[in-house]
């Protein structure tokens, strides 16, 4: 037997919390045990008095196999015991039981439950207010009942239930026809789940329907060198009647939108089945290549035979008119065409065709943003979008952008929804019209794709951080053994990490929302080649499957590491799908050149890391936006001298060389002047990934070699010792401290 003190401390356990004690009354108790006299040990609440044990003997409850006991008071603290006494039942987690009002109770397993009397219906259900599209409506709650017992309450429309809250009196129904007349009825729902009937219906007729609102979401979706198309979604507030057909609208840049003219009507409901349909485009063959236009669209109750394109459309749009329901043949003419949506611009080009791995392009691949570049006043895809030409004449082909999607933190390594494209680094338009620029530019937009982990838009009925939006998952996408210990799915098929949850690859709904996502970034926003981060939080097998889902374009994983055997293993884990940055190159050319000393760019006559052995696969790099601020790396990787030396190595070798943001744009002058005769030589001789490599001499103060482009040769030295190339017609290209590049041939 427990001591008296462990029986009767004090507890702040409360099993009928926010129920209000009256000020006198009974507390009924009937008690399901598996004894044949249990007691209850008590005292009423408000004093300190406990009964003697073993307490008050239930009664037997007749006709049930439960035990009763009637006590006064506002409320009682107690615990059960066997009357020996020797046995005794306590509330959950060993505390003592409460019942903190008057009232009908049972206790069984542990659990008190309050014995309601039956809800009674609400009273007076009338519509305050009442639009084309909505109805406020509002009620009294039911007489004779207590609040406490009020759980919330339900309404219906036609019969149909339309809602279920809380104990709000009032509620507004949206998305209504209008002209219509609907019948609301309202039931109590009391705090144990239980309804009650139904109140008196009352009717509402609403008013006629008004105007529908602007489309939602346009966006220019394809572009060609003759057409231009655009897909939008139907708009939030319909009017109070069904938009059956859409005009478009298009003006010249220049031009202020209301100068507009119609160039298109489109149905926007399934004939047959009356059906509205949830995502409408259309296209505009009307232009040449190069030409841009702006665009916007406008919903329409009932289409104007007048701006019929064809004559089956007109067919259409009769046979709508036929068929229009009451709410639609009641609009008024001035209230049919609600106004237009924000504007969206189209250019007639040809998308750019995504770089494939091994290709025998030039590339020559930059990364555009670093650290900090969120946090720019202007914008960031403002600022990239203003370098787009310079860019281009650098010869630049290869872009690559910022995570795209919205994020829990700024630099968007922790993304959130998906398909929401406003982030720091700007909105939505501003990065759709940045790649499109790139497009008509020649330089193709590499996507920052960050799915190993994803963070919550809201908090669950538990109050955990797991209910993701767009697209909607649940627990059972976090794996198992994710540090949060929120999660349901399997286990992760790679490292964990701390600062997100880890997302369940395995699972076959998270496989499909992954390869929809990199398919539409690829499809509808314009990218052409990704950037796989942190590949090693989950099974490189997933990645090979996304990648080649999205039509097999180039990709580049971040893998972390300096033993080029490890970084092998990876790609043939991808069966070569995937390209890796090539980081024991990275950690090579550093030591030498800030040494002076080349030995180790050859191994055997073999360059070294992942360009010596896979040139294909291999992305090499100066600095990024990780190496640059991390001092575990060493911090920056040189002055500018050096820094220019790096580059001419890379930009005139096999594998594709990647520029930082911050190299290009933030050290001055003289670097951006050395980086672009670097990037012309490269394209005019035509050196690619795969152009073969004969080093001359891999010694203390001197490294040479010969790289053979489509279009010529390349001769290239660097170190403090003198070298030059033999025979003739040899022209110098490009040069810098201890460094210099000729080249013979080339366009």
């Amino acid at each position: 037997m427990q001591s008296r003190a462990a029986l009767t401390r004090k507890s702040s356990h409360s099993l009928l919390t926010g129920l209000e004690p009256e000020a006198s009354g009974l507390i009924s108790l009937q008690y399901y045990s598996g004894w044949s006299k249990p007691c209850i040990h008590y005292r009423v609440l408000g004093t300190e008095v406990w009964t003697d044990l073993p307490g008050l003997i239930f009664k037997t409850a007749e006709g049930s196999e439960a035990f009763s006991a009637q006590i006064e008071g506002k409320g009682i603290e107690f615990v059960c015991n066997d009357g020996v006494p020797g046995g005794w039942d306590k509330a959950p987690g060993n505390k003592n039981y409460f019942i903190e009002r008057p009232g009908k109770y049972t206790l069984r397993n542990g659990k008190i439950e309050q014995q309601l009397t039956p809800p009674k219906a609400p009273a007076l259900v009338v519509a305050t207010e009442v639009g084309s599209t909505t109805a406020c409506l509002s009620w009294n709650p039911p007489e004779g009942m207590e609040e406490a017992e009020i759980g919330g309450y339900q309404v219906y429309r036609n019969g149909a239930s339309v809602y279920r809250g809380d104990r709000a009196l009032t509620w507004v129904d949206k998305g209504l026809k209008g002209n219509v007349e609907y019948s609301y009825t309202v039931s109590t729902i009391n705090v144990q789940g239980n309804e009650s009937q139904k109140c008196l219906a009352t009717t509402v007729k609403t008013n006629v329907p008004g105007k529908p609102g602007p489309p939602a979401w346009l966006k220019v979706s394809a572009t060609g060198q003759d057409f231009v198309e655009l897909t939008w979604k139907p708009p939030i507030d319909l009017g109070g009647a069904s938009v059956t057909a859409y005009n478009i609208w298009r003006a010249m840049p220049d031009q202020h939108p209301s100068t507009a003219e119609c160039v298109g009507t489109i149905i926007g409901r399934d004939v047959e089945t009356g059906q509205d349909k949830d995502t409408l485009d259309w296209k505009d063959t009307f232009v040449k290549q190069g030409e841009t236009f702006v665009y916007q669209v406008s919903a329409v109750h009932l289409p104007d035979s007048t701006m019929a394109r064809s004559t089956s459309q007109a067919l259409l749009m009769e046979e709508l008119r036929k068929k229009a329901s009451n709410s639609l043949l009641s609009v008024d003419e001035g209230e049919n065409e609600g106004p237009r949506c924000e504007c969206v611009v189209g250019k007639a080009q040809a998308m750019l065709k995504a770089p494939r791995m091994g290709d025998t392009e030039p590339h020559v691949l930059m990364q555009a943003f670093n650290w900090d570049s969120c946090y720019n006043k202007n914008g960031w895809y403002n600022v990239v979008k203003g370098c787009v030409e310079e860019l281009k004449e650098a010869g630049i082909d290869m872009l690559w952008l910022p995570p795209p999607s919205q994020c829990v933190d700024d630099r968007g390594y922790l993304p959130g929804q998906w398909y929401n494209l406003n982030s720091k680094y700007g909105s939505d338009a501003e990065l759709r019209g940045l790649i499109s620029d790139l497009h008509a530019a020649g330089i193709s937009p590499v996507a920052d794709i960050v799915i190993n982990h994803r963070c919550a838009s809201e908090k669950d009925s538990q109050g955990k951080w797991t209910s993701f939006k767009n697209p909607d998952w649940e627990r059972w996408a976090i794996c198992k053994d994710d540090p949060s210990g929120d999660g349901q799915g399997s286990q992760s098929t790679g490292q964990n990490i701390e600062y997100a949850p880890d997302i369940d690859h395995t699972n076959k709904k998270v496989q499909e929302d992954s390869k929809a996502y990199m398919k539409w970034l690829m499809e509808d926003v314009g990218f052409r080649a990704i950037r796989l981060d942190f590949v090693l939080g989950y099974g490189a097998w997933f990645q090979e499957q996304y990648v080649r889902a999205v039509g097999t374009p180039y990709a580049v994983a971040e893998y972390w590491h300096g033993d080029v055997q490890v970084l092998r293993n990876y790609i043939n884990a991808t069966k070569g799908v995937v390209a890796v940055y090539d980081f024991p190159v990275y950690y090579t050319l550093k030591n030498a050149i800030h040494s002076n000393d080349f030995s180790g760019l050859s191994c055997g006559g073999r360059l070294p890391g992942v360009m010596g052995c896979d040139p294909v696969r291999a992305m090499t790099f100066v600095e990024n936006h990780d190496t640059s601020h991390l001092e575990v790396v060493g911090g920056k990787f040189g002055d500018n001298n050096q820094v220019c030396r790096a580059y001419a190595f890379l930009l005139t070798h096999c594998g594709i060389p990647s520029i930082f943001w911050s190299d290009w744009s933030d050290r001055g002058g003289e670097v951006k002047k050395q980086l672009k005769a670097l990037c012309q030589v490269r394209k005019s001789i035509g050196v690619h990934c795969t152009s073969k490599v004969n080093i001359q001499a891999s010694q203390g103060g001197l490294y040479a070699a010969y790289i053979e482009g489509k279009h010529g040769t390349i001769a290239f030295k660097m170190g403090s010792n003198d070298w030059a190339p033999g025979g003739g017609g040899w022209a110098i290209k490009a040069y810098g401290h201890e460094y210099a590049v000729w080249a013979k041939g080339g366009q």
